[in-house]
């Protein structure tokens, strides 16, 4: 009786209309690529660097690559040869594409295949554009197919330890039906919490949700302000509006407009007040509330 009231009711564990969970959620590229497959391969390298001594050699390789292919502005061997053990995405982003190049002659013949399966499957999952997408995935399973061989190979007790090898094989199917990977990357999202840390570190109260309100409230009442909005003046008994030097502070910055999404109706120079924004679209005509049941929207927005 208990499992079929909340089988019946409308609670959040229970998937709406339209939803498959396991179709719907893709794999984190992130976690999965830069912070698994290749933190493992890294950490076995070194393990083996370090047991045959030639770790100064391995930072001396890494020191006099190339690095002006790559979007970093630095390899920093240093450092990475220094904290092995505490790197982070972008360091593993940097080294899946320069290691075979390093270990040519450090290490086994079956591990540089590794990394070279694994810098190609990095390059082919970073892709921002896929032009023939059949040609694109049969390109990335192959890959795919032959990174899992190899690490069988190499390790073969890791493909039972750790999940994410296995989360590879379901990376094609999420590709072809939501995009590029990086698309669905969400992690990379993770930066923008500075602007509600910074919001709240530095206030004394026990709610840091409520400072965090009242702040991004304050932001809105400058943008309110400098697009010519109106408010009502208690004093005067009458609504008014910023002037015209306030309200020529969009046309002298026009970058802090852009990242507003505000543009000038006219001229530029000539300040009358007057500002539209930009793709400006109801939350009813959103492609988000388009494509959930119904019910469900109307559930979510009742609060229940």
């Amino acid at each position: 009786m208990v499992r079929q009231h909340f089988t019946s009711s409308h609670a959040i564990t229970n998937s709406p209309s339209g939803m498959n969970i396991h179709l719907d959620m893709p794999t984190e590229i992130l976690h999965t690529i830069l912070l698994g497959v290749v933190k493992y391969f890294w950490g076995q390298t070194v393990y083996l660097i370090e047991k045959a001594k030639l770790l100064d050699v391995f930072q001396s390789h890494l020191d006099s690559i190339n690095h002006d292919a790559l979007n970093a502005p630095s390899l920093n061997p240093e450092y990475i040869c220094h904290y092995k053990g505490g790197l982070i995405g972008k360091h593993f982003k940097s080294l899946a594409q320069v290691m075979p190049f390093v270990i040519h002659d450090l290490i086994l013949q079956t591990v540089i295949d590794g990394w070279m399966t694994l810098g190609e499957l990095v390059v082919l999952l970073w892709h921002t554009k896929i032009d023939h997408i059949e040609v694109y995935l049969a390109w990335l399973t192959q890959t795919i197919e032959d990174f899992l061989n190899v690490t069988a190979i190499c390790a073969p007790s890791i493909l039972i330890t750790k999940p994410k090898f296995h989360f590879l094989i379901h990376l094609p199917v999420y590709i072809h039906r939501f995009g590029p990977a990086i698309i669905f990357s969400t992690k990379r999202y993770e930066s923008f919490n500075c602007v509600f840390r910074l919001s709240c570190i530095y206030s004394s109260w026990q709610g840091p949700s409520q400072d965090t309100c009242r702040r991004f409230a304050q932001l809105d009442l400058v943008k309110h302000v400098i697009t010519s909005g109106y408010w009502y003046e208690q004093e005067l008994q009458k609504w008014v509006c910023a002037g015209p030097f306030i309200l020529s502070f969009l046309c002298e910055h026009p970058a802090q407009g852009k990242l507003l999404g505000i543009k000038s109706n006219e001229d530029p120079c000539e300040t009358n007040g007057k500002y539209e924004r930009k793709f400006s679209l109801s939350v009813s005509d959103s492609l988000c509330l388009q494509q959930l049941d119904k019910f469900f929207v109307f559930q979510l927005l009742a609060g229940n």
